[in-house]
Order: C-alpha cells, then structure tokens, then sequence
C-alpha cells in the first residue's frame, strides 16, 4: 500500500522472489552501519511487536533495485543505488509497511490458513491444467532456494494489508468529482493577440554590454581541447569477391535488419556488408600500424586542434589518455583513425574580445525580453485582442502567430495563473490574453474521463491519508532502528 510492492500488487508475490534470489544468495547489501549485537543480528529493525528481518530487507531491496535497474535499462550500478540512497528509500518503506502491519493486527485483523489455501489454489504459477499442484508448487520454491513457510508468510503479509486497506478506502465524493473536473476541465472564453519589437528597435550600449560581460564573465570559458597528430587509414576500396562477402553476410545476418525488425536478404544488405567486411579486413592492418607508429617507426599523417565535443574523436577516450599516449585504432565510417596525444587544453576564462559574440547575444535577449515585457504590460491597460472563444486546458487549436505546439502550452500556461489577464514570451513575441467569461463545470468532459478522475481523486485520498496515518503511527509504535542504511 505504501511501498512499491503494495502499489503494484498485481505482480504476484512468486515474481518478486524469482526476479530476487540471486540478489540475496549473493549477499548483495553491505552490512558496513549493521549492529551485531546477537539478540539484533537477525533484524534490521523492530517496529511495535513486529520485527524486520535481514532476509525481508535483502528481499524488499533487491526488488526495488530490479525495477529502479529495469527502468534505466539494466544500467543501474550499486554505486549509483547508494547516491540516490536506495537502501535508506527501502527501509523506511518496510517501516512505514510494518507500522500498518502493527495496527492491522491491534485492529484484531487476522488472515486464515484458509485464506493462503484460497490464494495459492488460485496462483495460475502454481497449476497444471488449471488445478493446483502441490508437487509444482514444492519444486518451484525448492528450485528458488525458499521455504514453504517463508513464502507463505510473505503471503500473509500482504493479505493482512490488503484488509487493512479496504477499510482505509474513501471512495470519491459526487461534490469532489465536481471540483475536480472543475479544476481540470474548466473553460475560458479568451480573447488573445501578439506583439513584437523590431530587431533595430534595440540599441546595444558598448559600456553596458562589457559590464554584462564582467558581471557573468565566469560563464564565458573556452572549449576543453586536444592537440592530437594521427594517421588515417581509409578502407581498401579494391574489388571484393560476391562469395567471400555472402560468407560474411552468411555468418552476421542477424545484425543486418530492417526497420520492423526482419533479417535483411543479402542483396538488400550487400552495401552495409562489404563496408563491415572491408573494416574487419581493415583491422589487422590497423593495428600493426599501431604498433609502428608507437615505436615511433613511422610519421603521423595529420595534425590538428579537436574539442572535446567533437563527434570523430572519441573524447571520452582521450580524457582519460596522458600526454604523448597512442591511441588504439578507431573505428569510422571510412576506415580507421590512429591518434596520438600532443596537448590537453583546460578551459580557461574568454576575454571580452574572446566573448564579445556570446555576450552579445545573450545581451540581446535579455533587452528584447525586457522590451517585450515592458510593452506588454503597458498594453494590457487597454487591451482588446482576438475572441477565439471557449478553451480548455486540454484544447488542440492553432492561436494566431504560434505553432500547435507553443497553444498548447500557452493554455496550460493560463490555466494556470490565477488573474484574468496576462501575457507569456515566446521567442521574439508576447502573447496577451484576457478571460472574457468562464463556465466550470464541464459535465460532458466529466463522462468522457470519469474513470480517469474518480482514480485520480481516489489515489490523492488515499496517498493524503496514508501520509498522515503514518505520521501518526510513528507516534504510537516504537521504532528500533539497528541497520541504519548507506
């Protein structure tokens, strides 16, 4: 209800263990702030009578780590969960869990054997043609490392909360679906119109720009750049037998696709094949020049200044490289490059002169704002622009001198604010707008989306309640905290 696993506790319990094991078996949490003291040393935490085991922390961590990891495309690292303070986020959600767990049962709220009999019976995980089979259900947890009582415990948990939170429920109220879709769906009859200044209109003061420019002068710093030499080796160009590129195709057509995914026939993949086969060949000449030009046996081709941004040069690689290091062979479209390291530059701060071309247009902007908002302002004492009629935050109309997608935000930007007039800055303009008349109740918006809101006003409730019984009961139930978390 409160953790992850709550909100999501259509994922079956059997999931999280799978997706786990391997977290826990590999003893994947360190334990550096855990209290040994032996009466403590199978909990991380004792909330009222309950207590929090290693095991259940283990568990509930290596969970939230999977799905946080899953989310970030499997680039998640443990160094990374430790900065965004991961086992701390997890321990104070078992906490808050274990204080629910602790009021269920002062409430006299108690699960069944039956009831973990009804919910097994009914796990499709556990069923072979639709019946549940105890010797499927034995094998799974075996194969899974876990017991039938830790499994069925972890069960009776959730159970017990589940009942908990069906007496917490505070279904939506026909009054506050109203002001709901009120606040969300109202409608502005608005009348809109635009103003915008002349470039020339904007005289530029020379002693005024060189005090913009000392005022932020830290912000106007040179590239970071490499002094490289290098040789380029370009693909041999030379005539390829169509047997030996098929052989090639033949043994790599799985990385030849299209867009819906279908492997490439090779006549359709014959282009991109012969440029990968010409690398490949290319390589061993690549590298024995390598070594060449490491020993110095051979001269570089070219040299040149590269920044740090430049998309030929690896400058990942050549931020970690010393001076007068040699490069292993880099891979390009047409060939293979081979760089040496002459120079790092560090940025350092622009003079004036240096800076003069930034520092001038961000000057620029800054007046042309000031300008627009000046004019603005003075033109909403009279304003009379365009009636475009009824609108609502969720409108798709195209207003005079924007694109759909700059009305869009215009609406949600005044629909926002809270005075019947106003103006936003886009670019080169401002927008004006008055509200002319308002209705609020939308009662065909509310049929449209009326699932939508009643979940939408239900979850708020039930977060907003949750927030504060917890509050509550971290005042009612003692919280010994042993592990305290990195």
């Amino acid at each position: 209800m409160i953790t992850w696993m709550q909100k999501h506790k259509k994922y079956l319990v059997i999931t999280i263990w799978i997706a786990t094991i391997a977290f826990i078996g590999a003893g994947f949490v360190g334990w550096g702030a855990y209290d040994f003291n032996t009466d403590r040393a199978a909990a991380v935490a004792k909330v009222g009578h309950r207590k929090i085991t290693v095991q259940e922390f283990q568990l509930a961590y290596a969970n939230n780590y999977n799905y946080y990891n899953n989310m970030l495309g499997g680039k998640l690292t443990k160094e990374e969960a430790d900065k965004m303070g991961l086992e701390k986020i997890v321990l104070q959600s078992i906490i808050n869990e274990t204080l629910l767990l602790n009021l269920a049962d002062d409430l006299g709220f108690v699960v069944l054997d039956e009831d973990i009999k009804n919910r097994l019976i009914n796990d499709k995980n556990f069923q072979t043609n639709g019946v549940f089979d105890k010797n499927k259900y034995y094998s799974i947890l075996k194969n899974m490392g876990i017991s039938a009582k830790e499994y069925e415990n972890s069960l009776k948990k959730e159970l017990l909360l589940n009942k908990l939170q069906n007496i917490l429920k505070l279904p939506a109220s026909k009054r506050e679906k109203e002001v709901f879709t009120s606040a969300i769906f109202m409608q502005d009859r608005l009348s809109v119109g635009n103003i915008t200044i002349n470039q020339d209109d904007i005289k530029i003061d020379e002693n005024a720009l060189k005090k913009f420019w000392e005022s932020r002068k830290d912000n106007y710093k040179t590239r970071k750049s490499y002094t490289i030499e290098y040789i380029k080796l370009p693909l041999d160009n030379s005539w390829i037998n169509d047997n030996e590129l098929k052989k090639f195709w033949e043994s790599k057509k799985y990385n030849y696709k299209d867009k819906d995914g279908k492997v490439l026939s090779f006549d359709d993949a014959k282009a991109q094949v012969a440029i990968d086969y010409k690398l490949k060949k290319g390589k061993k000449k690549a590298l024995q020049t390598y070594l060449k030009f490491k020993k110095g046996e051979i001269q570089p081709t070219g040299k040149s200044v590269v920044y740090d941004d430049n998309p030929n040069v690896p400058s990942d690689k050549l931020r970690v490289a010393k001076k007068g290091q040699v490069l292993k062979p880099i891979q390009q479209k047409d060939g293979y490059i081979i760089v040496k390291l002459i120079e790092i530059s560090e940025p350092k701060a622009m003079s004036f002169a240096e800076a003069r071309e930034s520092v001038l247009k961000e000057y620029k902007a800054k007046l042309y704002k000031e300008e627009l908002e000046k004019r603005a302002k003075a033109r909403l004492k009279l304003f009379r622009g365009k009636d475009i009629g009824f609108v609502s935050r969720d409108s798709v109309i195209t207003i005079d001198g924007l694109t759909q997608a700059q009305s869009s935000e215009f609406l949600n930007y005044v629909f926002d604010q809270t005075t019947l007039d106003g103006y936003k800055i886009f670019g080169n303009k401002a927008v004006l707008y008055k509200i002319l008349e308002q209705k609020l109740l939308n009662n065909e918006k509310f049929e449209t989306y009326k699932t939508i809101i009643t979940q939408s006003i239900d979850s708020n409730k039930q977060n907003e309640l949750n927030q504060n019984l917890i509050a509550k009961l971290r005042e009612v139930y003692e919280i010994e905290q042993y592990y305290k978390g990195n």
